[in-house]
């Protein structure tokens, strides 16, 4: 990973983002993109308004990006870019992705915990429009050495080895380990679909300190949250496959049924055609 971007809004949960991604990046040896996107107003009839020119609102954003990109710079020691642009935020990071070469986007969550509560719009947004991978850090998380990565997979999809290429780089750079968890729904027994999707991960993990666990629950969200309160984590990574339970959860619709309460910094892989 020789790219990191790292949306920012001026927010605390974004700041506290560019920190934990600039941490990361004087590790990798690798660079950060700094990006706000931001919205001109829009008066409202009858309502007394101060008009704000587009050049004002520009070099405001750009004093206050290259601020943070400094302050990161000098605290870090790592190479750190920025950019400022008009426009709906997650459009503007697709746009910005395919114009240049980012290896993994690093955001922010808002909240006091519970998915339902720290996954923003932009957020939601941007998993669900990219290819590329994404690190969510909560608005809380404190950046350390990543010693235990947790994977959460349910076995039912075919995956490459390269989807896993940012879990295998953090995983080689921190001499992490790797626990794969599968939350095995109760009374709904082991598939030969699920037995071959284990075998296939079994397989692409070979080369890496990796240890396979089983757990039983009525419900994959209160299996994993369950874990995650028993065992140490650095980091829980998911993949978002095309149509997946996974993906559907970044709609207003599932959002609530992930309750559990996360301060861990959550990897996002991207598994969509």
């Amino acid at each position: 990973m020789q790219t990191l971007l790292v949306p920012v809004d001026f927010s605390p949960a974004s700041t506290n983002a560019a920190t934990y991604a600039a941490n990361l990046a004087k590790v990798l040896n690798a660079k950060l993109i700094l990006f706000h996107a931001y919205m001109l107003p829009t008066p409202v009839s009858e309502v007394p308004y101060v008009m704000v020119t587009a050049e004002e609102m520009q070099k405001e954003n750009e004093e206050l990006i290259s601020k943070l990109a400094d302050s990161l710079h000098l605290q870090f020691g790592v190479e750190v870019q920025w950019l400022v642009r008009i426009g709906i935020a997650s459009d503007e990071i697709k746009s910005l992705i395919k114009e240049t070469d980012i290896d993994l986007v690093v955001m922010g969550m808002k909240g006091a915990g519970g998915i339902e509560k720290i996954i923003g719009s932009t957020t939601t947004n941007v998993i669900r429009k990219i290819k590329k991978p994404v690190l969510l850090i909560p608005h809380d998380a404190m950046y350390k050495t990543i010693s235990s990565i947790t994977y959460s997979s349910d076995f039912s999809y075919q995956t490459s080895f390269h989807l896993f290429d940012p879990l295998f780089k953090l995983a080689s750079t921190y001499n992490a380990a790797i626990n794969i968890l599968h939350i095995q729904l109760s009374h709904s027994g082991e598939h030969a679909d699920i037995l071959v999707g284990r075998k296939d991960i079994e397989t692409l993990f070979k080369d890496y300190n990796s240890n396979f666990i089983t757990l039983e629950n009525s419900s994959v969200t209160h299996g994993i949250q369950q874990y995650l309160q028993k065992n140490t984590t650095d980091i829980l990574v998911m993949v978002a496959h095309a149509h997946s339970f996974f993906e559907r959860l970044f709609t207003k619709t599932h959002t609530t049924a992930m309750a559990y309460e996360s301060h861990i910094p959550m990897l996002v892989l991207q598994d969509k055609a």
